[in-house]
């Protein structure tokens, strides 16, 4: 099998060595112990929970190794949430990573879970890694769990006085859930307003569900007027309008994304 790039995984290869003999570099001390038990040489073993702690059966959990190509160890957790993986006596550092699939109002998405401790770790130490479902927050790496709500308004000056610029930042979406959450729990309803991203303006952390959407336009120091919405290219505005999350790239696994339009009545 070939190396993998150690500038392309982020892993010096001369510290390899080092990460094999050292067992603090396992879990540095960061993973909290539970019913996963502890760590097995060559194992890398753990638990996926939702948010209320409830066990997880059917998540993929991903041993990546980090120095060989064509090496990573995959295993789907069973009926208690748990998982044990194999790793063989290989010198190399790996990384674990899980993910859920899900069936939501007739669309599937793909959830990355959280990880208690996301530190790469030695094979022949062998290491316990958990994972929770997170439907926001931010991510280890960057990011956040959630996805984003983008709206723009359709008009540039406010019909009330055309010589008034209309700013996105005034808008105040509330977004109500529709049912559940992605995980089966109860939503409330969240209002808020948006912000400039790499991918819009609008909330980037949002839980993924069925929402109904109203907007209204809310400047500092005038008075509250509402707004008729619309998804994104649709015929029609209204006082309200019920919207999906959908892939950013149809039929992929993720991003998600929500786009709504607003305008005066």
């Amino acid at each position: 099998m070939r190396l993998k790039s150690a500038v392309g995984r982020g892993l010096p290869l001369m510290l390899l060595g080092a990460a094999l003999a050292c067992s603090a570099c396992s879990d540095n001390g960061s993973n909290p112990p539970g019913p996963s038990g502890n760590g097995e040489k060559n194992v890398v073993k753990g638990k996926a929970v939702d948010a209320a702690g409830r066990p997880l059966a059917g998540v993929e959990v991903v041993a990546d190794n980090q120095v060989l190509y064509n090496s990573d160890v995959v295993g789907v957790t069973g009926a208690d949430g748990t998982y044990r993986l194999e790793l063989g006596q290989a010198a190399a550092t790996w990384n674990a990573s899980a993910r859920l699939k899900r069936d939501i109002n007739g669309r599937s998405f793909t959830f990355e879970l959280h990880p208690f401790n996301a530190s790469p770790f030695a094979g022949n130490e062998g290491a316990v890694r958990d994972f929770t479902w997170r439907l926001t927050g931010a991510r280890p790496e960057g990011g956040v769990y959630g996805s984003g709500v983008f709206f723009r308004l359709a008009d540039y000056v406010d019909p009330a006085d055309p010589d008034q610029a209309l700013q996105d930042e005034h808008v105040e979406l509330t977004l109500t859930p529709v049912g559940p959450l992605a995980d089966g729990s109860t939503g409330s309803p969240t209002t808020g307003r948006g912000a400039s991203t790499g991918d819009g303006f609008g909330m980037p952390d949002v839980a993924i569900a069925r929402y109904t959407v109203t907007g209204r336009y809310a400047p500092p120091g005038q008075a509250v007027r509402p707004l008729l919405v619309r998804v994104q290219g649709g015929d029609t505005y209204t006082e309200s309008v019920t919207a999906d999350f959908r892939p950013v790239i149809e039929g992929g696994d993720g991003p998600y994304r929500m786009d709504v339009e607003l305008k005066f009545p």
